[in-house]
């Protein structure tokens, strides 16, 4: 059968250049980040101007890749965080970050793992590896955007994040490419079990096949995501038809004739939230095997903080109320803004300007972090030296402290 008409529209659309892909491999070219087989890009040094009032954010990365440790890196590591942008502190300097905020205030220093763009799926693969290496830590936080569980079931994610993208990272003297092909998950509709997927585009070279339309509709014109956005455009959502079978694993209820735009809404963000919950479940027995302990801590953009703000309505509702039934730690910054907004004589519009730029802020991640930080000196144990009197009192004693 033969693509129709929006299929290759919407493929030709997404095909890039090889300037695009050229600027990416090019080692003497400036880039925020750096082709990897398995999870499609890592973090690279880079200056990128995205920082408050057009401000340079600087990029560092130590040995393991990790974000460039400032306070207290000269004592072990006990905390390493995992996660997306949210993670990373996008949009910051490396001494801006809420790990660094917090590793200031506790005593400690706090790894930063964190990979603009990364889902839930990937943020655990990277996770995996740097607690294989010498970095690895009894204290895990593993940080979940509201973005991240659609990332899960991402092949592409370019696909979905349209051509404004490489607009954007065309226009910066640093190189933003990302979201390119890496490994991701399916449900299995017969089973409902979670399913790896290899990355289509697993070597340097591989990635020039992104810019060949063909390439694009035989490897994506079947896709579960792939076929949502080109009906969402097109409003010809007879692919439905195809995943009657996941609906019923999913417990969706399945109404393609009169609901469709809804019903594959459905669909994807249950495929998405399921494979989150799949994800943790597996990773809550795997860490505690190995003796160690994980927290989740939970963020949002600002859209969905002043919406929560103003209706009590929350979009991963279900999410958290599975992560209740799974006994994983969590700390919910939606309810910790919610809160924290009390305190405010203004719109909820407002009190989120006063914190995001699209990521937090410097004053957002300082904010983020005190509002976190009771639970996290809870968490570890023994608590960390600024809230440890015995080290205090031992290190008064040794005549490091007046």
């Amino acid at each position: 059968m033969g693509s129709t008409a929006a299929e290759v529209a919407f493929f030709t659309d997404a095909t890039l250049e090889r300037a695009e892909i050229d600027r990416f491999l090019d080692p003497q070219a400036p880039s925020w980040a750096q082709f990897d087989s398995a999870l499609g890009y890592l973090p690279h040094d880079s200056l990128v101007p995205d920082n408050i009032d057009g401000a340079l954010s600087e990029y560092r990365y130590g040995e393991f890749g990790e974000r460039l440790q400032v306070n207290h890196a000269d004592r072990p590591t006990r905390i390493n965080t995992y996660g997306d942008s949210f993670t990373q502190c996008h949009q910051v300097s490396d001494g801006e970050t809420w790990q660094e905020v917090l590793a200031a205030h506790i005593g400690e220093p706090i790894r930063n793992f964190g990979v603009g763009g990364f889902g839930v799926y990937q943020a655990v693969e990277r996770m995996r590896r740097a607690e294989a290496s010498a970095a690895a830590a009894p204290y895990i936080v593993l940080n979940i955007y509201l973005d991240d569980h659609y990332r899960n079931v991402d092949a592409y994610r370019l696909l979905r994040l349209g051509r404004w993208w490489r607009d954007y990272d065309r226009s910066l003297t640093t190189s933003m490419f990302h979201a390119n092909p890496w490994r991701h998950v399916r449900i299995d509709p017969a089973t409902a079990a979670l399913v790896p997927q290899e990355n289509i585009c697993p070597t340097p070279d591989s990635l020039y096949n992104l810019c060949d339309t063909d390439f694009l509709i035989d490897a994506f014109g079947h896709d579960f995501v792939a076929q949502k956005l080109i009906a969402d455009q097109s409003g010809d959502y007879r692919y439905l038809a195809e995943h009657e079978d996941l609906a019923r694993a999913l417990s969706i209820d399945f109404r393609p004739d009169t609901a469709p735009r809804e019903t594959a809404h459905a669909l994807w963000e249950g495929a998405a939230f399921r494979a989150t919950e799949l994800i943790l479940a597996s990773l809550k027995g795997e860490l505690q095997a190995a003796g160690k302990r994980l927290l989740v801590a939970l963020t949002y953009p600002a859209e969905e903080v002043a919406r929560y703000i103003s209706t009590g309505v929350r979009t991963d509702q279900s999410f958290v109320e599975a992560l209740t039934q799974l006994g994983i730690p969590v700390i919910d910054a939606l309810q910790l803004h919610a809160d924290d907004y009390r305190d405010f004589a203004l719109s909820p519009d407002a009190y989120t300007d006063r914190f995001w730029a699209g990521h937090y802020t410097p004053l957002g991640n300082a904010h983020f972090a005190f509002m976190i930080k009771r639970r996290l000196v809870e968490w570890v144990d023994p608590a960390p030296p600024a809230y440890d009197e015995e080290q205090a009192s031992f290190a008064r004693q040794a005549g490091r402290l007046a």
